[in-house]
Parts: C-alpha cells; sequence; structure tokens
C-alpha cells in the first residue's frame, strides 16, 4: 500500500501549558461559533529541538471558553477543514471516552479473565460494560448524590438482597422501608415483581 493510500489520521488534543508556537494566520470567528465559546482560530507552527535536529509541525489552534466549568481550552488539529466548535465538540467527545475507560478499570477490574480464548474475553468485557451502564442508569434516576465507586460497592454488597434498590439508595438509613412491594423498574425496563416479605412472584 502507498502512501497516499493509507487513511489519513486526525488527532484533537489539548494545547500543552507554556509551549511555544509561531501563529502563521488567524481566521474569523463567527458569530454563532464565538456565541457557542470559540474564541479564536489559528495556524500555528509548532517547534520542537531534538538531539538530531529541529523538528516543525504546521497545526490548527481553536481556543475554545467553556461556559460550565468557566475555563478556557486550546485544542490543537491536523484537521483544517471541520468548523471550530466541531473541533472541540470532537475533544469532549473524546474525554468522555476516556472517563469510560477510566471508570470501567476502576469499578470493574479486568486484570484477570475467567477464560483463556477470544469469545470468552470479549464476553467478560461486555458484562462490565453493560454493568457499567446499568449502574449509570440507577444513578440518574436517584434523587440521593452517590458517587459511581460508592455506588458500584453499595449494590455489589447488596446483589443477593430482596429490597426495593431506589428506596435503599435514597434512604439507605431506612433499610426496613425498602422491602420491595411492587415492581422494580430501571429505565423502563421491568425486573419483576416481589412481595412484601421481598420474595419474588412469578
Amino acid at each position: 500500500m502507498s502512501a497516499a493510500e493509507y487513511p489519513k489520521r486526525v488527532f484533537v488534543t489539548r494545547q500543552r501549558k507554556g509551549a511555544r508556537y509561531i501563529e502563521e494566520s488567524s481566521s474569523l470567528v463567527p458569530e454563532k461559533s464565538r456565541e457557542l465559546g470559540v474564541l479564536n482560530d489559528q495556524i500555528i507552527v509548532l517547534g520542537t529541538r531534538t538531539h538530531a535536529k529541529k523538528i516543525k509541525l504546521k497545526a490548527r489552534m481553536v481556543t475554545f471558553f467553556d461556559k460550565q466549568k468557566e475555563r478556557t481550552f486550546e485544542f490543537l488539529t491536523n484537521n483544517f477543514e471541520l468548523p471550530a466548535i466541531q473541533i472541540a465538540d470532537l475533544y469532549k467527545k473524546r474525554w468522555q471516552i476516556e472517563v469510560l475507560f477510566k471508570r470501567i478499570k476502576q469499578n470493574f477490574p479486568l486484570k484477570y479473565f475467567l477464560g483463556d480464548n477470544v469469545n470468552a474475553i470479549k464476553i467478560q468485557i461486555w458484562c462490565a460494560f453493560i454493568a457499567d451502564l446499568l449502574l449509570k442508569l440507577v444513578q440518574m434516576q436517584l434523587k440521593k448524590k452517590w458517587a459511581f465507586s460508592n455506588l458500584s460497592s453499595i449494590i455489589r454488597l447488596h446483589l443477593m438482597s430482596y429490597i426495593n434498590l431506589f428506596a435503599f439508595l435514597n434512604n439507605p438509613d431506612k433499610l426496613a422501608s425498602a422491602r420491595i412491594t411492587n415492581q422494580l423498574v430501571i429505565g423502563g425496563l421491568d425486573i419483576g415483581s416481589r412481595n412484601k416479605n421481598g420474595l419474588a412472584v412469578s
């Protein structure tokens, strides 16, 4: 395969604090993009000195103000075609993926696999993702604020307890009032019915 046939690799990353660069040009930011938080859209040249030679990289730098966090970010990319607001949105999506994998590694350790074939490993990984999704659905519907790691630990301890999950997590001090009398529904999914004694009803 020739170099021309290779798909172009696009990166979006944060600018290193205190990095030196030379500005080549600056594009006019549309009013709509400015309202969404884009402050600047520049073409820059980054310079790095190695032992052998000086390497220069031409890149695009998008300066973005996050209104929710009240912080200004500088994003670097080699994509010169997409609108600046999409560059900022791409980094946001990339960061969400990194947060997901960090949460998986912290709460569902995959250091050891129960099987040694490809299919068994895939099943264990998918089970971790499914468990993470179910916990996020529970976390989103709770009135009481729980850290994800704490929520994961407390549910792990009560996997075999016949209690109303939401009643218990919203008020963990009153375990008796969490006895299930109605159907347990998570994100619209009916898990099943229980009687007053906490036993499953078919």
